[in-house]
């Protein structure tokens, strides 16, 4: 009986991790989105996640989601093969959206506030001669 009890306990705590990964839960993130440079092809793992966690962004009055984010690398001036990896939000919603952006699989972020129906750029990270990226982003709801 004790035994049943501990494992039925666990279960109940490694499932409310398991939410909480992906609901934010105490961070109010949505699931991650993920995104990359054009050169890059997206993978189906990729294509999955992101219809799963369209549910949680937010969307406008028809139902089109708010947001739309871009990755690019753009050149130094100084040092073409120096390579600033910007992100561009665009928001067609009239309320203000807060991004979580990282690389892919990284703890290398930024927080990113879009004002409604505008748009805005930020830089990832700089590296040299890395003009492909992957990013993922999280909405905070």
């Amino acid at each position: 009986m004790f035994r049943s009890l501990m494992v039925l306990l666990f279960l109940v705590v490694l499932s409310q991790d398991v939410i909480a990964q992906y609901v934010g839960y105490g961070t109010n993130l949505s699931p991650p989105t993920f995104g990359h440079t054009a050169s890059i092809r997206s993978s189906d793992n990729d294509l999955s996640a992101n219809a799963a966690a369209e549910k949680y962004r937010h969307k406008n009055f028809v139902g089109q989601l708010c947001i739309q984010v871009f990755g690019e690398a753009q050149p130094h001036t100084v040092d073409p093969n120096l390579y600033d990896h910007v992100i561009t939000a665009v928001n067609g919603c009239p309320q203000r959206i807060a991004l979580h952006v990282c690389y892919y699989n990284s703890e290398s972020c930024i927080e990113l506030e879009v004002p409604g129906n505008d748009r805005k750029k930020a830089i990832l990270g700089t590296l040299p001669a890395v003009k492909d990226f992957r990013y993922q982003f999280q909405e905070r709801r």
